[in-house]
């Protein structure tokens, strides 16, 4: 045991740093002056070093060995531990320091870039920093090793296990089946228009309806808080401090709602943690996969069911003056319209997956070569094109649109697609513990199912693999079946 509280209290510290680092990127994403990012990519790229050099220690090593070695002194909560620190530690020791530095430093240049690239839409000025993104994760990945496919070592970081060649057929398989179905889900939404809910909704209107319906499913803003951003992110600064953010437009709430509703799913996971367990893997997320299922869950199944808009009417209404020329029916039928469009974050839960397919098959040709960054803005129009039928007006609407490659998130997309077939089948699961859909979906019921899912995922933190996580929720591993399902039974629900 006193090898073992070494081991936490070590451990313990580097949290402290690892949030401050987090703390930093929060700030960097919503306040910091724009003369203040040199500064402040050297200050993440130092702390990212220091925390790197305390994950590789020898002494670390050696604490890790002692513990598997009396493992049988150790109770389940501590063997997840030492089990999870000995996989991040095997994996830190690969990559030298001065590579973390440098790479934590070119992320956060990046992402300045690509902020004032998407405002001015010019892939021109962030070229340069995602080419040499794009050689760093593939020095990243050379430094991690694999077996087949240079794109599965950097899958691994947000998807324990998961290789490329697990994804393609069930990606493939998906593909057919949007096609399939996109048709007969655009014709029931085919008399709303994509303007059909541009008003006027100002933004304290937004603000206050967005923190009502997010307390009422639970998140709890003494442990939390909504701000904003380019991009929507949820980030953890610890035990009781969990940022949102969100983006707001005037003429569309749903802008900022469904992105808010879609956080507030990641920021129960992360309030869901035991505080006991602060500082260890077991108050962190299984993998991106099972985080995402949570956001996927809330922010589709509930809120965009007809029950959600049934509930939360008069509330509207009374935040958002605009909506009371629409009725409930209206007003669900208009947020699960089914078009394909440009920015992933807006699709459809149709069309959705497309925009993960494209971005996944992109992200395993620019880390094999097959694909140069010039040539990123044509290839990406072309691919869309392909896929939605649609013309990408500008490099804003297209391939700059999404943040993840300027954090040097390569790996992470396919996550965005599990996250959907995670959460189709845990709400499958939940409706059939807690009784009919109706009842899991009204206003009172919300404490309902975020019990349940505290007690399924979110005490669980990284005692589990993903795959047991959702063999003990659901009886088995992940089955994309249960989306396909989820989504024809919603189209003719709402057909009827």
């Amino acid at each position: 045991m006193k090898t073992y509280d070494q081991l936490r209290s070590h451990f313990l510290q580097t949290s402290y740093l690892n949030k401050t680092i987090a703390l930093l990127d929060w700030d960097h994403e919503t306040y910091l002056p724009s003369k203040g990012v040199a500064f402040r990519a050297d200050q993440q790229a130092f702390l990212s070093g220091l925390s790197h050099e305390r994950l590789i220690s020898q002494q670390v090593g050696d604490w890790i060995e002692a513990c598997e070695s009396e493992s049988g002194s150790l109770d389940p909560f501590q063997n997840a531990n030492v089990s999870a620190w000995r996989r991040d530690r095997d994996r830190a020791v690969k990559l030298p320091t001065e590579f973390v530095e440098s790479f934590e430093k070119e992320c956060a240049l990046a992402k300045a870039a690509w902020a004032e690239a998407r405002r001015k839409s010019s892939f021109e000025l962030f070229s340069n920093h995602l080419s040499k993104l794009v050689e760093m994760s593939r020095q990243k990945a050379d430094y991690y090793g694999y077996q087949k496919n240079p794109y599965d070592a950097l899958l691994d970081v947000y998807e324990p296990g998961c290789t490329s060649e697990d994804l393609s057929p069930v990606f493939s398989k998906l593909k057919e089946f949007i096609v399939k179905l996109l048709p007969e889900a655009m014709d029931v939404t085919r008399r709303i228009s994509s303007d059909y809910l541009q008003g006027f909704y100002p933004l304290e209107g937004q603000k206050k309806f967005n923190e009502m319906v997010a307390r009422a499913m639970g998140f709890d803003f003494e442990a939390g808080r909504i701000d904003a951003t380019t991009h929507p992110f949820c980030t953890d600064l610890g035990p009781h401090d969990v940022r949102l953010t969100t983006r707001y437009n005037e003429l569309d709430f749903t802008e900022s709602f469904y992105s808010v509703l879609h956080e507030v799913g990641h920021g129960l996971y992360e309030q869901g943690f035991l505080p006991e367990h602060a500082g260890t893997p077991m108050s962190e997320a299984v993998s991106l996969g099972i985080h995402e299922s949570q956001s996927r869950l809330w922010e589709n199944k509930i809120g965009r069911d007809p029950a959600f808009w049934q509930d939360w009417y008069e509330k509207a209404c009374e935040c958002l003056p605009a909506l009371k020329k629409w009725t409930p029916e209206d007003l669900t039928l208009a947020v699960n319209r089914v078009s394909p469009s440009f920015i992933r974050v807006e699709a459809d839960e149709v069309t959705y997956d497309l925009h993960i397919i494209l971005r996944f098959e992109m992200e395993k040709d620019l880390l094999s070569g097959d694909l140069k960054v010039e040539d990123v803005p044509a290839a990406w129009n072309e691919r869309f094109r392909s896929m939605f039928g649609l013309e990408v007006p500008d490099d804003a609407r297209g391939c700059l649109q999404d943040i993840h490659w300027s954090m040097g998130g390569f790996g992470y997309f396919p996550t965005y697609t599990l996250g959907n077939l995670n959460s189709a089948q845990l709400f499958s699961a939940a409706q059939s513990d807690l009784g009919t859909p109706a009842a899991v979906l009204q206003d009172g019921h919300y404490a309902e199912i975020l019990a349940w899912l505290r007690e399924k995922v979110h005490r669980h933190g990284r005692r589990y693999e993903p795959a047991e996580l959702m063999q003990s929720a659901t009886g088995q591993t992940t089955q994309p079946g249960y989306h396909a399902r989820y989504l024809e039974h919603r189209f003719e629900v709402l057909k009827a």
